[in-house]
């Protein structure tokens, strides 16, 4: 791990620092009665980056990265520094965005199922094998209750952009969208809504203003392929970043970053000139982390992406929403990215499922009295969906300030245990397991009663 540490021991401080810098408010937040929600439910807005750590923001701490439109709405949100994504891949992590599940519970552990192949992978023949093998995944996964499926149930307009894995937005109960999801044309994980903010932000536009038309609230699912690879920032971008950064590659990331955080601010412009700011609840989350390979673009350092460490699961987790959110920056709460769906459906007014393992972030002693959350990660191919265990290759348990990192018996039956002190090894360079044997028990036996893989 000591190539990732770079950043995070020189930006740790500046977390601390910079966090003094926003308003200070009582933990309580504002809650709203039924009668409330059902007279003005408020629009909802779910931004998600692609790839991206929790170290590359301005805000927290980044020396070169500028994001000033980030950086506001952290400022103006209930922003948790200390968030925990509930996979280190796009494909399961979106699918939890969306269900408010676990992988283990939603069976989409990675990006595709495992198949034999004799030709090129990614080609047209591929692609069509793959869909065959994904049917029963994304059968599975459209059985789930999700996000724009409960909240059109209550009323709700909703509309998918970038990222979406699971066939084309009509699949998952959107009533708009840009993702086709049809292999023969190149679907497989957002096709035609990849376009989203790298082309523009017309069709955001025009979705906001015909949900205005309409009289009905509204869902965005704004998860742009961005900084995602390919790293094709404009060219100011890139030679803004060029002599800052130690190579090419590590440049053309940075100005990615910024040109995401310049089409969030693009989208917050788009609901100031329409006046639905004051009605809207902004969720910012990443989707997985990523260090960026100094000596070749478009490539990622081991222990980020895909992996159970602080560069794959971490991000910062921001709730705006005027009048009903204190706007406060928490630098030590571990909260989870299972947490967003129930905290959307009870904004909206909207009862849940029963078996969300997350909780209503707008619920404070929810909040004060949970002390765990959990992440897991398997193979980036799924040996066998039905059997989550046979792909598993961690499961993390958190609680402050420990985090304990279990590989999983089929695919790492080597690997020791890993035990860190987050809050003062951010960079995991201490496992502490051998010093602290009893402290790993425990925490084991509260993994396990979570889940076990043989569940």
């Amino acid at each position: 791990m000591g190539k990732l540490n770079y950043m995070l021991l020189k930006n740790f401080l500046g977390v601390v620092l910079l966090s003094l810098l926003f308003v200070g408010c009582s933990s309580n937040e504002e809650s709203r009665s039924q009668e409330e929600i059902d007279e003005t439910p408020p629009n909802i807005v779910l931004i998600i980056s692609d790839d991206q750590s929790w170290t590359d923001y301005s805000f927290m701490g980044h020396p070169h990265i500028e994001t000033p439109n980030i950086d506001g709405l952290a400022e103006e949100s209930l922003t948790f520094t200390r968030g925990y994504l509930a996979a280190p891949l796009c494909r399961p992590s979106l699918a939890t965005l969306a269900t408010g599940l676990f992988p283990h519970q939603h069976r989409v552990t990675g990006n595709d199922p495992e198949f034999s192949f004799d030709g090129q992978r990614y080609g047209q023949e591929w692609m069509l094998e793959r869909a065959e093998q994904n049917k029963p995944i994304t059968q599975n996964f459209l059985e789930i209750p999700n996000l724009p499926t409960l909240l059109g149930q209550a009323g709700y307009r909703s509309f998918q952009t970038g990222k979406w894995w699971e066939g084309s937005w009509k699949d998952a109960g959107f009533t708009e969208g840009m993702t086709h999801g049809d292999p023969s044309r190149g679907g497989r994980h957002g096709d035609d809504g990849l376009d989203i903010g790298r082309e523009g932000m017309e069709p955001i536009s025009n979705f906001i203003d015909t949900s205005m038309e309409a009289e009905q609230p509204f869902f965005l699912w704004y998860a742009p392929f961005m900084p995602h690879t390919p790293h094709t920032p404009p060219d100011s971008l890139l030679e803004k970043y060029i002599d800052r950064a130690p190579s090419e590659p590590v440049a053309r990331y940075w100005a990615m970053c910024e040109w995401f955080d310049q089409t969030v601010g693009e989208l917050q412009n788009i609901l100031d000139q329409r006046g639905l700011t004051e009605n809207t609840l902004i969720v910012y989350v990443a989707d997985n982390g990523w260090a960026q390979n100094p000596e070749e673009a478009n490539r990622y350092l081991t222990g980020s992406k895909q992996a159970p460490y602080e560069l794959g699961i971490r991000t910062p987790i921001m709730y705006k929403w005027p009048g009903h959110t204190n706007a406060r920056m928490d630098t030590t709460s571990f909260v989870s990215s299972t947490d967003i769906v129930p905290t959307i459906l009870a904004a909206a007014g909207v009862e849940g499922p029963s078996n969300l393992p997350g909780i209503n972030i707008f619920n404070s002693p929810d909040r004060r009295d949970r002390t765990t959350v959990y992440s897991e990660d398997f193979t980036h191919d799924m040996i066998d969906p039905k059997v989550p265990g046979k792909s598993l290759e961690h499961r993390v348990i958190l609680q402050r300030p420990w985090k304990l990192i279990v590989p999983g018996d089929e695919q790492l039956p080597d690997k020791p245990l890993e035990l860190f002190n987050v809050m003062d090894d951010p960079g995991e360079t201490q496992n502490l397991a051998d010093e602290h044997p009893e402290l790993v028990d425990r925490l084991q036996a509260r993994l396990n009663q979570w889940w076990e893989p043989e569940d």
